[in-house]
């Protein structure tokens, strides 16, 4: 199944990369070249995860608890950045969203937990590729200036149509796949924009410069973080 799931993410890549080549063509080339290091980042990144999937307990478990604490700690350094009164609740809800998050990875079966990580990287990838593209409308410019309802729309799609492809790894249903889809990319989508606001509040761009073009682990793994936390209780109790 894991060979399944490499050649879907393979040919999702690949698709990505066909979009940010046709959004890339209105861009000035410095944006260009951010932007394939960026995916090409993010290539990497997927497929770590998914090899730590494919190797099963505990490799999983060390690989959330590595991104939850990195994560715990470039959160740590923005807070005093915000300006006074902060939002107290922040840290708490960090958390308890992180403690669940860990949690849901260690109850999990591996194929459940790539499943939940491939479908929130499908609906990054895609909103990030799909709003370069097609982008018009502002979905919340605010808090995250660049994300755009058309980016949405294509990330949701996209996630939707990777859960349906990859739905043996739960396993469950077509009608099942869609409904986690939408559950995965809405948590997705919540856990971004969290972090989008803490850093707007903080008045900085990135978390951190650990990952080329990501923003830090926190950037890159919020929609992780939220999902697992949101969505891992009920793929857990899953039929």
């Amino acid at each position: 199944m894991m060979r399944a799931l490499l050649q879907v993410t393979l040919g999702g890549f690949a698709v990505g990369a066909l979009g940010m080549a046709l959004a890339n063509r209105r861009a000035a080339r410095s944006i260009a070249r951010q932007r394939w290091l960026k995916l090409v980042v993010f290539f990497l990144i997927v497929h770590a995860v998914l090899g730590a999937c494919a190797l099963g307990h505990p490799a999983i478990e060390l690989v959330a608890l590595a991104i939850a604490a990195i994560s715990a700690g470039e959160l740590w350094r923005a807070w005093p950045r915000i300006a006074p009164p902060r939002p107290l609740p922040v840290a708490p809800l960090f958390a308890l969203a992180a403690a669940s998050f860990v949690g849901s990875v260690r109850a999990l079966a591996p194929g459940q937990v790539a499943f939940l990580f491939v479908v929130v990287a499908t609906f990054d990838g895609f909103s990030q590729v799909t709003g370069q593209w097609l982008g018009r409308h502002k979905l919340a410019p605010r808090i995250s200036p660049n994300k755009t309802v058309e980016g949405l729309a294509g990330g949701v799609f996209a996630a939707l149509v990777f859960a349906v492809l990859m739905r043996q790894l739960v396993p469950t249903h077509v009608a099942g796949a869609l409904a986690l889809g939408a559950a995965i990319a809405l948590a997705a989508l919540a856990g971004d924009l969290a972090s989008s606001w803490v850093k707007r509040r903080a008045g900085i761009k990135d978390y951190a410069a650990t990952l080329p073009g990501q923003g830090g682990f926190l950037d890159r793994f919020n929609s992780f973080i939220a999902a697992g936390a949101l969505v891992g209780p009920l793929l857990r109790a899953w039929p």
